[in-house]
């Protein structure tokens, strides 16, 4: 999926033109014969322009990206000393 931004202009192209990428809450679908997820996710660009596209990591790049959001998920759950007395 090629990007395309929500008023119908062309994308930025340069990466450095890219504010953040954040995940659109849509499903993400997985190709079984490719081995392929695809999780719907949306470039923001610095200058405000939007790209709906999509995140394709191979499998072991899933497994990467399920162990950080564990890791991420665990940190959320404790709270850092200093804030435990609050």
């Amino acid at each position: 999926m090629a990007p395309s931004t929500n008023n119908g202009a062309p994308a930025p192209t340069s990466t450095s033109d890219v504010g953040h990428v954040e995940l659109r809450r849509h499903d993400l679908t997985y190709d079984h014969r490719a081995a392929q997820a695809a999780l719907p996710v949306t470039v923001r660009y610095r200058d405000g322009a939007l790209a709906d596209t999509l995140l394709v990591p191979d499998p072991d790049q899933m497994m990467v990206l399920l162990f950080q959001l564990e890791r991420a998920v665990e940190k959320r759950r404790t709270l850092p000393a200093a804030e435990e007395g609050r």
